[in-house]
This record gives structure tokens, sequence and C-alpha cells, in this order.
């Protein structure tokens, strides 16, 4: 189990909230068009995101969440 304040490579990252947005999706059982189209576009074909904006967002958003810094983000801010 990997600790609160171990790291992955942002690859991982992308990966991880991919399969995390699907297992929320299942366990709540929501009808197939309510995430199904983030999660198509999620996916990964000839080693890229099927929809590389997706890609492009996920960087963004990993860059944002490192420049607010590791502390900021521990204490939930």
């Amino acid at each position: 189990m990997i600790k609160a304040t171990g790291t992955i490579t942002v690859i991982e990252g992308y990966d991880a909230i991919r399969v995390f947005l699907e297992t929320v999706w299942r366990r709540h059982n929501k009808p197939v068009d309510e995430i199904a189209l983030l999660l198509g576009s999620l996916k990964w074909a000839d080693g890229s995101p099927v929809d590389p904006t997706t890609w492009q967002d996920w960087l963004a958003a990993v860059q944002m969440a490192a420049s607010a810094g590791r502390c900021k983000i521990a204490a939930g801010r």
C-alpha cells in the first residue's frame, strides 16, 4: 500500500485517476452516460490517451498540484 507521502509518476497518476473514477462509478451503479464519455477519453490507445486533450488537462492539473506544494495538499487546501 502506498503511503500518503509516497510518490508516483505522472503516467501512474493518470492511470490512478482513471481507475479511481471507474471504481466509484461502478460502486454507485451510475447510468453509463454519466461518466462513460470521460472514462472512454481517458483510456490508452497506441501509447496515448484516446482524447489527447485529456492528457493536456491532466498535465496542467499535475502542474497546479505540484505548484501548490505538498504541505498545502496534505493540509487539504
